[in-house]
Order: structure tokens, then C-alpha cells, then sequence
């Protein structure tokens, strides 16, 4: 009897035991402004990887940013990825402070001081110009080119009090050559409402060229396209960190930072760069074919994305008294 009572304890802990196991899957709720493609490659590799489930809420960095705030007491999110990292810098009361073993290899500007937000790639502004309609000698070599007479009304740019990458676009030529140079832009340029509008009217030769992001640009070379055409500024290319950021008092603390670690890894960071062309923030990976290394790059030492979370408000709220004026 007691043998029997003994295998009936044992049989009922082994049930609890399993219980879990098979009744409740780990997950990580991601809220993320990144394309579906991508989101759905990094989850999928995460998932199989560890088991853990991703459940994905796409929408964009403002909303996103938004709906972390009224969830601040009850947060439904566990790791944000991923947005300009001053809009984060501002949110970062919301964020977890954690610094990844991962992070060791990224640059220390590029780590919020508690780790409250960690950036996962970088952002590398390039001159954009369809080669159809700009003969090659021609082209901009610089950004203080696009203040020439003759590309009046032939650049686009997107609006900085819109977009995040146009706002670093912004703050880039201002550090550069302050507000009469960016007088000058404002003067040629035409200002659209969307980043997207820039490079797929560059590629269609709706514009001559455009000021945009490099991984955007390059996906129609990498496409076969024979009419783009990409211009690091001679200048200085600006260079733009985006981050992630895990979610205080999360639901899946523990499952977070285990996706977090996974998102800033060396092997999913290359991963991401090769199949869609944006640079990882770490130093250490490796370059794609067709794109140069960043440190062949001349970047724009002077671009400091937390100055230029602190200047926003004023470079906004002068850029549009200028575009009013005009």
C-alpha cells in the first residue's frame, strides 16, 4: 500500500511538472515600425531558436511610443524595436534598464548610460539620384552641392516635423553649416510628406534626386536597377543609430531580454544586413557585397542624436518659420 501511494505522489508531481510544459508556451510580445519581412525573419529565427513564441504588433514609433505610455501601468509589451534612438531617449522612463552581454560591441554613445535603450542599427544618410536625369560628372559629391543654383527645385527632402530619418537629415547639415545652409536647402528644395515618397520618386525619375536613407536607395540597386544612383557625401555622411528597448515591468521580463540579446547578436545583425541592407550598429559584423565598410565611410563626427533630441523643438520650430517664409 505504501508502494502504491508512494508511485501515485511521484506520478502526481511529475503531472505538475508537465502541466506547465504542455499547457503555456513562452512568448514576447514585440511592438515594432519595422517591415513585416523583416519582423517575420527575426521571429521565426528567435522561435526556433529558443522555442519562445514572438507575437508581433506592427504600428508606427509615435503610436508605438503613445501606447507604451498609457500601458505604463499594466504594460502589454515586451520589447520595442525599433525607432530613432532620441525618440526613445525621451519614452526612456517607460524602458528597462539592461545592458546586454551583446552590447559590449557596439560604440558607448550607441547605449543609453542605465541601458534603458540600446541601438540596433544604424542609419547612413546618403544623396540619392537617378541617373537618367543626372549625367554622371554632375551629380552632388557633397551635401552643400544641393545648395547650388542649378538644383533648384530638383532635390526632395522629407519633412522633418514628420519623419524621424528627415529630422536627422536636418540636424546632420545643420551641425554642418547652421541655419544658412539649411536656408539654402529649404530654398531649392521640394519638402515631402513622406520618407517614402523620396526614394520611390527618385527611382521612378518622378525627381532628379533626393536625400534618403542608404538601405532604402540600395535596395534598387541591389534589385537590378540601373538608374539609381548612391553619393556618400564628401562632407561628411550622417549617420543615424535606431535602438530597441525592453519594456518595464514587462509581462515576460525574463523572455525579453532573451529576444533582446537574440535582436542585437552578431549573426542576426548580419542577417538583417544582408537581406535588408540596414547596418547593424555593432562594429565587429561584417559588410555586405556592394556597400562599403562604414569605416571607408567620412561620417559626420559632429552628429550627436541625444544633442539632437535636446535641439529638436528649436531646429523645428525654426526650419518651419523658414519653409513659411519662403
Amino acid at each position: 500500500m505504501k508502494r502504491s501511494l508512494w508511485r501515485y505522489a511521484v506520478l502526481c508531481i511529475i503531472g505538475l511538472m508537465l502541466v506547465p510544459a504542455c499547457g503555456w508556451a513562452a512568448e514576447v510580445v514585440l511592438y515594432s515600425s519595422n517591415p513585416p519581412e523583416l519582423l517575420d525573419m527575426v521571429s521565426q529565427g528567435f522561435e526556433k531558436k529558443t522555442g519562445i513564441k514572438v507575437s508581433t504588433v506592427r504600428l508606427g514609433t509615435g503610436e508605438a511610443m503613445k501606447r507604451i505610455a498609457a500601458e505604463k501601468n499594466k504594460p502589454l509589451c515586451d520589447v520595442f524595436w525599433s525607432g530613432d534612438v532620441a525618440v526613445l531617449d525621451n519614452a526612456k522612463q517607460y524602458f528597462l534598464p539592461y545592458k546586454s552581454r551583446e552590447a559590449r560591441a557596439l560604440p558607448k554613445n550607441y547605449i543609453e548610460k542605465e541601458g534603458r535603450w540600446t541601438s540596433s542599427n544604424a542609419h547612413v544618410m546618403v544623396i540619392m539620384y537617378n541617373k537618367s536625369l543626372v549625367r554622371e560628372p554632375e551629380k552632388p559629391k557633397a551635401w552643400k552641392d544641393l545648395f547650388l543654383p542649378k538644383w533648384k527645385g530638383k532635390v526632395v527632402i522629407a519633412n522633418p516635423e514628420k519623419s524621424g530619418s528627415a529630422y536627422a537629415q536636418v540636424y546632420g547639415i545643420y551641425k554642418l553649416y547652421g541655419w544658412d545652409g539649411l536656408k539654402k536647402l529649404i530654398d531649392n528644395a521640394k519638402i515631402l510628406d513622406s520618407s517614402s515618397l523620396i526614394y520611390k520618386g527618385v527611382a521612378g525619375g518622378e525627381y532628379p534626386i533626393g536625400v534618403t536613407m542608404e538601405y532604402a536607395a540600395y535596395r534598387y540597386v541591389a534589385g537590378g536597377s540601373k538608374d539609381v544612383g548612391i553619393v556618400y557625401a564628401a562632407d561628411g555622411a550622417i549617420v543615424a543609430p535606431e535602438g530597441a528597448a525592453v519594456i518595464l515591468n514587462s509581462p515576460h521580463p525574463q523572455e525579453a531580454k532573451k529576444f533582446f540579446d537574440y535582436l542585437i547578436s552578431k549573426p542576426v545583425q548580419e542577417e538583417v544586413f544582408e537581406k535588408f541592407y540596414r547596418r547593424p550598429a555593432r562594429t565587429d559584423a561584417k559588410t555586405i557585397a556592394g556597400l562599403p565598410a562604414l569605416k571607408k565611410i567620412r561620417v559626420l563626427k559632429k552628429f550627436d542624436p541625444l544633442e539632437a533630441n535636446v535641439l529638436e523643438k528649436d531646429i523645428l520650430k525654426q526650419w518651419k518659420e523658414i519653409v513659411l517664409s519662403r
